[in-house]
């Protein structure tokens, strides 16, 4: 083989494992954006969130979010319907 086809073939290999990466990164940010953190962080970060909502503040993520937080256990049902949201 030629240097220059060694060249292009390295170069090839490098911009499929770069765009490869970049994929990935997308997938996980979108796997991740919403999930509540753990512990007493994300029961602090649901309830700030459910007030936010609760003055009308509302925001696009907000269902997905606190769907998350009522799974994990950091609001009850009763803190949705309170705030006029129902699952």
């Amino acid at each position: 083989m030629t240097w220059g086809f060694r060249k292009l073939l390295a170069l090839a290999c490098l911009i499929v494992i770069a765009g490869g990466g970049y994929l990935a990164w997308e997938y996980y940010q979108r796997g991740y954006a919403n999930a509540p953190p753990k512990g007493i962080v994300a029961q602090v970060a649901c309830q700030i969130r459910l007030r936010d909502v609760k003055a009308s503040h509302l925001s696009p993520d907000d269902q997905p979010f606190l769907t998350n937080c009522l799974m994990g256990g950091y609001i009850t049902k009763s803190d949705l319907d309170d705030a006029g949201l129902s699952p």
